[in-house]
């Protein structure tokens, strides 16, 4: 979503008001607002009982590799004349990413209906 909000400014032109920005600031922290708790809650329900603190760090570790492909990516900036393609990239890699989550979907939901007993 943050990379389609930056796309926008960068079809029309290469400079980005600062509003832009906020605007994708706004979308991390909305997302990471709603995303974390859900997450958090996710891994201690579903976690083995010895290995709950563990994994807990594992969801911080996968939000922290997020942070630094994000960061490897921002290195190609200068590589692209045309940022529309930069940002479309993040779009599709996003999308895929979307995509391979819903794909766990039917076994994740076989795995808490196991744990928790809920459907």
């Amino acid at each position: 979503m943050v990379f389609a909000v930056m796309s926008v400014p960068s079809i029309y032109t290469h400079k980005a008001s600062p509003i832009w920005l906020w605007l994708t600031y706004f979308v991390f922290t909305i997302s990471e607002i709603f995303l974390s708790p859900m997450g958090l809650s996710f891994v201690s329900k579903l976690a083995p009982a010895r290995l709950t603190a563990l994994l807990m760090g594992g969801w911080f570790l996968s939000t922290s590799i997020g942070g630094k492909v994000a960061g490897v990516m921002t290195g190609f900036w200068n590589d692209f004349t045309d940022k529309k393609i930069f940002f479309l990239i993040l779009v599709v890699a996003a999308f895929i990413g979307g995509v391979l989550i819903y794909m766990r979907i039917k076994s994740l939901n076989q795995i808490v209906k196991e744990r928790t007993g809920a459907s």
